[in-house]
């Protein structure tokens, strides 16, 4: 029965995974579910995968713990402190007490030390008992439980000690001295629960159903699993829902569209009536894109643009200016002074090339050189007025042509909005200030120009203002449903977006959870079937068997419960004593697996409700337990003891005995050497015995103690230096002989053998080599009672 971790885990689903035939992204999002969230939400949001190992727990409390004292003061039934001493290893030890006496308070003290809690309180339906946890008879409570590590030479001491003024949760919580770590504690303490309290026996079945599913689950190692099922599952239902929100929501969205004047709605109504509805029209429609609505006309007319007022009034003085100086030169002479400049320049042209000779024109005057001086002089002058008025006229026609550019054509939109508003009055200003282009006076287009732009500056800011309160008017009802038209075409977006994330992330559950209920029966196949070997040892003459114990899909642990072969509820047919039974063949084998770091396991009072045939089956499951386990059991019922006793089974017995003012004395009943001991006298006293057959059952019986004694002075020694148990039992078995196992207990040394008989005169006496020669020869021609005297002492020697 193994558990594996993390890691294993990752390996075996990979392996089960290739042999499967799942989409590779199924494939990835099964693996990245038992990762962990993070690696889920990274898969599914395409990031690339991390190469990241799996943490194993390294950091819990350690392998192989026992105990080896519980310590109790003021708490419960206890005043002063009692201790009660534990043989830290294998081996079976019995608690017994009347009713009241404390035993159950040292099962209370060392559950409350390690875990924090008490089951049988957390599980009482009245406060009485937790009320009733200090001592009526001393004030200051504490409760210690000492532990021993395999490997390990020193001990480990919890503690938790309260002040007179503090309650239960209060208090304060120690490990050696050092403030309690329970996180380091909790998991093994949840997965491996070493106590089973009475209260829990008989109420395995009919507590919460998921709180057994649990423990198992826990123990099977399949919390990754679970988590990583939990998590696909999860993620299924949210992308479940996004995929549906859209189409859940579509229809009444549609009918709060269809049922708006605003075209815009209902033009949206008819996409969302679509089988498959253009995504992409929808939203243009909600981010108030041009789709040909009344409102983009609408938008159009407030956008209208004007030159602006600076670049008017610059034509304007550009104009002016160029009006003004063609003012100042042209004159009526300034057309006959050009006529005089062309002339003087021809016959300028014609002295220069002739020479002198007569005016051509009134053949009176000479063109001599004296009338060449005189006519250069004066076209000169005619040619600069020329100039003048050539550059004045330029400029006149540059600003005429930038006036008449900026009496752009009437827009469009002004013809195609007049269904929507009242456009003529703009209409005609801005035909009138357009028609200012025709004009060819550019002192009349000086003085229409402008007068008609500025009206239709003021027709257009009309019509704009109307425009704007329309466009408000129709935004205050589509707004609202615009923003929803938005948050549908997002949900569909992303649904569209998810469908095929869904699809995977289903494929994966499914696969998922086939696989886990797979893995469920294959691991808890071994817990079954140990579980049905004990039961088989509990049942002792009860007609109810148990064949499978499984996990269920819903969170429960069935139990196959058939009564003379009739399949029937546990609850129905089981008595009370069967239901202890069951509830140690459930609690046993899971405190018996490796992984656990508890050796050791409380149980208390488990005989009650049990007929004397099942008591001998408890005592013999008990025994097989304690060859590999530290078994404690308290119990007021004397039977259990009886059975051991009977059926000459191993096991140490503690009684606990309570006097006045809760003063509680445990000491050792029925031990090992004590039993040996008893017989030694009960046969000496046997006069029906024939002489040497009595002597040499009593020596017998004496080398028994003296090898009991040997064997716990071994262990408890060798224990203590952390020598590991199984290597404790081997050597152990290498002494075959009364002296071995003394030299073992007393030199520590088998091969020291050759030196016992020396050390014990040393140390103890010579009358203790006297009593080995005894024991060996059989107490011939020696004194009985003295031969279980010097016994007695030999081996309470070897105990201390």
């Amino acid at each position: 029965m193994t558990v594996a971790g993390e890691a294993g885990l990752l390996e075996l689903m990979a392996g089960r995974l290739a042999h499967d035939d799942l989409t590779p992204r199924a494939a990835e999002l099964v693996l990245a579910a038992c990762r962990g969230e993070a690696a889920l939400d990274r898969a599914l949001a395409g990031a690339p995968s991390k190469a990241e190992t799996p943490r194993e727990r390294t950091d819990g409390p350690g392998q192989g713990i026992f105990v080896s004292e519980i310590r109790v003061r003021g708490f419960r039934g206890i005043g002063p402190q009692a201790r009660l001493p534990l043989a830290p290893g294998p081996g079976l030890t019995v608690v017994t007490g009347r009713n009241g006496s404390g035993k159950s308070s040292f099962a209370e003290a060392a559950e409350l030390a390690l875990t924090g809690y008490n089951a049988r309180w957390t599980r009482a339906r009245h406060d009485v008992w937790r009320q009733g946890w200090r001592n009526l008879h001393q004030n200051d409570t504490a409760v210690e439980l000492e532990l021993v590590q395999a490997g390990q030479a020193n001990r480990t001491t919890i503690r938790r000690r309260w002040a007179q003024d503090e309650d239960l949760a209060q208090g304060d919580w120690t490990q050696d001295n050092a403030p309690f770590d329970d996180s380091r504690w909790h998991d093994a303490l949840e997965t491996y629960r070493p106590f089973l309290p009475y209260s829990e026996l008989g109420t395995v079945l009919d507590a919460q159903p998921e709180d057994l599913y649990e423990a198992l689950h826990r123990l099977l190692g399949l919390e990754a699993i679970t988590e990583a099922q939990q998590s696909l599952a999860e993620q299924r239902k949210r992308l479940a829902e996004i995929v549906a929100r859209p189409y859940d929501r579509r229809e009444r969205v549609r009918a709060e569209l269809a049922a708006s004047p605003d075209e815009r709605a209902r033009r949206a109504a008819e996409l969302l009536g679509s089988d498959s509805p253009d995504l992409d029209a929808i939203a243009d429609l909600a981010l108030g894109a041009d789709v040909g609505s009344g409102t983009d006309l609408l938008h159009q007319i407030v956008d209208l643009q004007l030159p602006p007022d600076d670049e008017i009034d610059r034509c304007r003085e550009t104009l002016d200016l160029a009006l003004g100086a063609v003012t100042v030169v042209a004159t009526d002479n300034a057309q006959d002074s050009l006529r005089c400049s062309e002339i003087l320049r021809l016959a300028i042209q014609l002295q220069e090339s002739g020479g002198n000779q007569s005016c051509p024109v009134c053949d009176l005057g000479r063109l001599d050189g004296l009338w060449l001086h005189k006519a250069k002089e004066r076209a000169e002058h005619l040619a600069k007025a020329a100039a003048e008025l050539h550059d004045a006229a330029d400029r006149l026609d540059v600003a005429v042509a930038a006036a008449r550019a900026l009496c752009v054509p009437t827009p469009d939109v002004l013809r195609e909005a007049q269904d929507m508003l009242d456009t003529t009055t703009v209409l005609q200003a801005w035909q009138a200030w357009e028609d200012c282009v025709s004009i060819d006076d550019p002192v009349r287009l000086r003085q229409e120009l402008f007068d008609r732009y500025a009206d239709l500056v003021q027709a257009v800011d009309q019509l704009k203002s109307v425009a704007r309160e329309q466009i408000d008017r129709r935004d205050l009802v589509w707004r609202p449903m615009a923003i929803a038209l938005f948050e549908w075409h997002s949900q569909a977006q992303q649904a569209l977006a998810d469908a095929d994330v869904l699809a995977d992330v289903t494929e994966a559950e499914n696969w998922i959870r086939k696989t886990a209920a797979t893995l469920r029966s294959e691991r808890i196949a071994p817990f079954a079937k140990e579980s049905q070997r004990i039961w088989q040892r509990l049942r002792q003459q009860s007609n109810v068997d148990l064949g499978a114990v499984r996990l269920g899909g819903t969170r429960n642990v069935e139990l196959d419960v058939s009564v003379d072969g009739v399949s029937n509820s546990a609850l129905a047919v089981m008595s009370q004593g069967e239901l202890h039974s069951l509830g140690l063949a459930l609690f046993l084998p899971r405190a018996m697996v490796d992984e656990s770091p508890f050796r050791f396991v409380v149980i208390d009072d488990p005989v009650q409700a049990m007929d004397p045939s099942k008591v001998d089956g408890l005592a013999q499951v008990l025994a097989d337990v304690g060859l590999t386990r530290q078994v404690v059991v308290f119990t007021h019922d004397e039977r259990l003891v009886e059975a051991l006793r009977r059926l000459r089974l191993p096991a140490t017995v503690w009684e606990v005995c309570r006097g006045e003012e809760s003063v509680v004395q445990v000491r050792m009943s029925d031990d090992p050497v004590g039993r040996c001991l008893n017989d030694a006298r009960a046969m000496r006293g046997d006069d029906d015995l024939p002489e040497a057959l009595r002597a040499e059952l009593v020596a017998s019986c004496c080398r028994a103690a003296l090898e009991a004694a040997s064997h716990a002075r071994f262990r408890r020694a060798r224990l203590g230096r952390g020598m590991p148990h199984a290597e404790v039992e081997r050597v152990l078995e290498c002494a075959l002989t009364t002296r071995q196992k003394l030299a073992l207990a007393v030199l520590d040394d088998l091969a020291e053998q050759g030196k016992l008989l020396r050390h014990l005169e040393d140390v103890v006496g010579s009358w203790a080599v006297d009593l080995l020669q005894a024991c060996r020869v059989g107490g011939d021609g020696g004194d009985l009672d003295v031969l279980i005297r010097d016994t007695e002492l030999l081996a309470g020697w070897l105990q201390r």
